[in-house]
């Protein structure tokens, strides 16, 4: 009897000892690759079969999901909601995090920034403590609020004087980023922080402290796309996964392949680095004379990039669903080749040109990111997969990234880096009096209208809400050109008044003297002179035409008294987001 318990005992300590060795042995050495879904909120507005919400995602075949975007109101410094139509009124943040009970698998983050944001409040941000303090304490009240798991970093890009950044970014963004993570930390939620970044060189040493960065961070998104376009001069693939002959000076080393490896030459763990991928393509006018189209064809740089497609409506640029359906019917007179050493797909027809990603080219791509031991696949964005199935099996290019990743285990790094020596290294901010673990106060929300951008046919300002706590914040006289990189409309319900009677006919306007644009009597609508022609434009709904700035405005900063509306406000939307995240605590 006696050694039948013995052996009992035995068998129960083995038994214990394995359950506490194994998943030591997992967190430890079993490190799950990363499948990242961006989704950009503004695919709501696309029509007909292009229109995507919450409801398409495929949150089956993704471990992170990530709501794009919210800014920064260089105002007071706090979070500012871009589109209060969707994400507040309609329920946007409260309806993606509620995924959450369908996709247990995933994680739900929110990206801030976004090339539309700029980098000149960004950087005004990070440049000052207190600010840098009043946008951390926002973005905890605004993860709490909503249920967020994570916090995606998306400033394109620290340092960049083109983007309205400064040469002390580099060091200031690192102590951003830092307080950031002890800000989470002290929450104790486990919500991560990762960051979108660029693969050039001259954009790492501009604004990235990589080494610093990486430890600090969950995981590094490359932006390994739009590496090419029609900013390049010549027609071309836009996420090469290698260099090609015909491939020199800056764009040389500009590839999938050594833009990644550069992060990790310069410090960075290949298990932190995620490689991102393009669910669209970068489009391209040829040039007239243009015959045989290649990689490195001559273009129309002055055309703005290629036709714009029927849902995505913007110049450049096409979302696969909208080349692939071109691509397969042979009536339509595409050509399609491939690049042997870049390993991605182009297609042409007339002057048009694409260069984008298939299912070939992105299993090729999957391929390489497990051979180099990378941390898995990251794309923008889902919304522009061929999600309705118009070419095949639905969200075809996502399930490229889900058969390679699911069974896919990060391997742990093999590479070593040499140290940074102490007097290149930025010196750590130390924690200040104020990092004390913040409460969660209501907060309120109320609408102000941004700068508003230069207007073609189908675009107009982003009507936008800012996230505002009691405590006080420095004041900004500055103001932030606002660039989108495709339309994203916004439906404002406040429609702009006009005056009563007729209005003019296209023919009564005279566009004889050179000018651009003309005014209609009409307030929501105003005329372009193209070769001496008159060509009408309508204003969105809540803007009238702003006759001295040439831009659609909201009709409250109309030129024109009989234009002008009251502006209508957004209230209250924080502090109910607020009050349900605290029932949910409790």
């Amino acid at each position: 009897m006696g050694t039948r318990q013995t052996f009992l005992c035995l068998v129960t300590m083995v038994i214990l000892m394995t359950a506490v060795v194994l998943p030591f042995a997992e967190a430890q050495g079993q490190q799950p690759a990363r499948i990242v879904c961006y989704f950009s909120n503004w695919a709501i507005y696309r029509p007909d079969v292009g229109r995507y919400t919450i409801d398409d995602i495929p949150g089956e075949m993704c471990t992170h999901i990530i709501y794009s975007f919210i800014g920064v109101d260089d105002s007071n410094y706090k979070v500012l909601v871009i589109d209060p139509e969707v994400d507040l009124e309609q329920n946007g943040f409260r309806n993606f995090t509620n995924l959450k009970s369908k996709y247990s698998n995933a994680k739900f983050m929110i990206a801030v920034g976004g090339w539309a944001e700029g980098g000149k409040k960004y950087s005004q941000m990070v440049a000052v403590k207190e600010r840098r303090d009043s946008f951390i304490d926002s973005v905890v009240q605004f993860m709490k609020a909503y249920d967020f798991d994570g916090f995606d970093l998306d400033w394109e890009y620290p340092g960049a004087a083109d983007r309205g950044g400064s040469f002390s970014d580099k060091d200031k963004f690192f102590y951003f980023v830092e307080e950031l993570r002890r800000a989470f930390d002290r929450e104790g939620r486990g919500w991560e922080i990762t960051m979108a970044v660029p693969v050039a060189n001259f954009r790492l040493q501009e604004g990235y402290h990589v080494p610093e960065l990486c430890e600090n961070l969950d995981a590094i998104h490359c932006m390994t796309y739009d590496l090419r376009g029609n900013w390049a001069g010549f027609a071309d693939v836009h996420s090469p996964l290698y260099k090609r002959p015909h491939d020199q000076w800056a764009y040389e080393k500009l590839n999938v392949n050594d833009g990644v490896q550069l992060w990790v030459n310069y410090g960075c763990p290949p298990n932190k680095l995620v490689i991102g991928v393009p669910f669209y393509g970068r489009t391209f006018t040829l040039s007239a004379s243009t015959k045989n189209p290649t990689l490195g064809s001559y273009i129309n740089k002055e055309a703005g990039g290629g036709a714009p497609g029927p849902y995505t409506n913007a110049s450049g640029f096409l979302a696969y669903y909208e080349i692939c359906t071109e691509v397969q019917d042979e009536e339509k007179g595409w050509t399609k080749k491939w690049d042997d050493v870049g390993l991605c797909p182009y297609t042409y027809k007339d002057t048009q040109f694409v260069g984008y990603e298939d299912v070939e080219s992105l299993q090729h791509k999957m391929q390489w990111i497990k051979q180099k031991g990378y941390a898995g696949a990251m794309t923008w964005a889902i919304d522009m997969d061929d999600f309705r199935g118009l070419c095949g099996p639905e969200n075809a290019l996502t399930k490229v990234l889900y058969d390679h990743m699911k069974d896919y285990t990060v391997p742990e790094p093999t590479v070593t880096t040499t140290p940074r020596p102490e007097w290149n290294r930025p010196p750590s901010t130390q924690t200040s009096i104020q990092e004390v673990p913040l409460a969660g106060g209501p907060t309120s929300t109320t609408t102000r209208r941004p700068k508003p951008t230069t207007t073609a046919a189908k675009r107009t300002t982003r009507k936008s809400t800012t996230t505002t706590t009691t405590t006080p914040a420095p004041d900004s006289s500055e103001e932030e050109e606002d660039r989108q990189p495709e339309p994203a409309p916004v439906p404002i319900p406040a429609p702009a008044p006009a005056p009563g009677g007729d209005f003019e006919d296209a023919a009564d306007i005279d566009c004889s003297d050179g000018q651009d644009y003309v005014a209609s009597a009409d307030c929501s609508k105003y005329y372009r002179c193209v070769h001496g022609q008159p060509i009408e434009f309508s204003c969105k709904p809540g803007t009238a035409f702003h006759t001295v700035s040439n831009v659609c405005d909201w009709t409250e900063n109309a030129d024109r008294a009989e234009c002008r509306s009251e502006v209508k406000t957004v209230k209250d939307f924080m502090l109910d987001a607020g009050a349900d995240g605290q029932q949910g605590e409790s």
